[in-house]
């Protein structure tokens, strides 16, 4: 994986992302709601448009639905058939009955109001369902990758780790350019709404918003390159895993791991202690960021460098011993 053109493609994100921050839409709650009952809210409203349709669709229906159904049990006995069947396959065994009974609520959505204790709960209740779906699915495709990697040779499992890197950096990006600073927007036109008096100004506030954003964010920033460089350092161990390159990378991740260490900290105390000295201009707006991730993030790599680091090197002195 060349990280040039990963740099390029998440600086390509972040650019999307800011644009869609400031220019669309902020995320709304059916958004979210509507994300997690992807597809399946839409096939279940085309099942029961062909249902309604006549005795053919209706037929139609009930053959894509009991075909869709049958899916996970299909690719258990294909497994089974091929003998490489294994014992996170068993899940294909709750995923079939678990997709029957979802759709069959997506195609009849006023029995989801049944389902839960509170009523009107048509599109959370279709959440809920493509959310429990997607729970199990993802945890038979992380034990099936879990699997294929505890099976794989050095060289792959390092691949594997460039794209784990990779998604966790796109991820990282997408916190920072997009729902922190839809967040940020929020939070300023909050303040403006809540501001009664026309003539109180908001930009000491505003600042303060902006400067904490900004504070908060650099350490996010900074694991996004740590995990640019830790990707840099799994290309070099392909290459030689004792290797000089190999060293080099891995002294570079460790002192930068470091680094980001010490502005994490430095960030997170400095972005409290602001609030705490404005905090009559943020009001009710004050929030405390302790930022876990990246410290846990950075302390991983800081750990994994130094002992790539130390274990090249100790394979270079035992080579000029001998």
């Amino acid at each position: 994986m060349k990280t040039k053109t990963l740099a390029i493609v998440l600086g390509i994100g972040a650019l999307l992302s800011i644009i869609a921050a400031a220019y669309g839409p902020a995320p709304s709650g059916s958004a979210v709601t509507g994300l997690f009952s992807f597809p399946f809210a839409q096939i279940g409203n085309l099942l029961r448009a062909m249902s309604l349709a006549g005795t053919f669709g209706n037929i139609a229906a009930i053959l894509l639905y009991i075909a869709l159904g049958l899916c996970p049990i299909l690719l258990l006995l294909w497994r089974v058939i091929k003998k490489q069947v294994r014992i996170e396959d068993a899940l294909l065994v709750i995923i079939s009955p678990l997709l029957f009974f979802m759709m069959y609520l997506m195609v009849n959505p006023a029995l989801i109001h049944k389902l839960f204790i509170l009523g009107g709960m048509g599109e959370f209740g279709k959440a809920v369902l493509g959310g429990s779906f997607y729970s199990v699915l993802i945890g038979y495709l992380i034990l099936r990758l879990l699997r294929r990697i505890s099976r794989s040779k050095t060289a792959e499992m390092l691949k594997w780790l460039q794209l784990l890197f990779a998604l966790i950096a796109a991820a990282l990006v997408f916190s920072v350019f997009y729902l922190a600073v839809t967040g940020m927007i929020g939070t300023i036109q909050e303040v403006k709404n809540a501001n009664t008096d026309p003539a109180v100004s908001l930009a000491m506030t505003n600042t303060i918003i902006v400067i904490r954003f900004v504070l908060q964010q650099i350490p996010v920033l900074l694991s996004v390159w740590g995990l640019i460089l830790a990707i840099k350092l799994t290309a070099a161990l392909k290459q030689d895993r004792y290797g000089e390159e190999a060293v080099t990378a891995a002294g570079r991740l460790g002192a930068f791991s470091k680094l980001t260490v010490a502005v994490t900290v430095i960030c997170s105390i400095a972005a409290n202690i602001l609030q705490l000295i404005f905090r009559g201009s943020l009001n009710s707006h004050f929030s405390i960021h302790v930022p876990f991730a990246p410290l846990v993030l950075m302390l991983i790599m800081l750990v994994l460098a130094q002992y790539f680091a130390d274990s090249s090197k100790l394979h270079q002195d035992n080579q000029l011993f001998i």
